[in-house]
């Protein structure tokens, strides 16, 4: 299967934590794009709910749930976003590798 991503994807494993109507929930970054990022959590918002991310070595921002798998929720930007550049010379794989 070809994939066909406008922004690569890079591995994490961040801790950080899902904001939904106040309420934090604690959930780890499994992968992130320029676009959104998919999050190993309980927490299973409705496709379409805003929620607030704060991602331990990024900082704070918003997204919209917009799709639920089994293990977490894939998120996606709303406003202000990490770029994937930045992240991939800034990281060096330390944090986030390239998939």
């Amino acid at each position: 299967m070809i994939e066909n991503r406008q922004y690569k994807r890079y591995a994490a494993g961040d801790n950080a934590s899902l904001g939904i109507d106040g309420s934090w929930h604690p959930c780890s970054v499994q992968n992130l794009s320029g676009n959104g990022l998919f999050l190993e959590t309980f927490c299973r918002p409705p496709i379409g709910t805003v929620v607030e991310l704060d991602l331990s070595s990024l900082g704070r921002y918003s997204g919209t749930v917009v799709r639920h798998a089994w293990d977490g929720v894939g998120v996606q930007f709303r406003d202000r976003h990490p770029h994937s550049a930045p992240l991939h010379d800034h990281r060096q794989g330390a944090l986030f590798g390239n998939i």
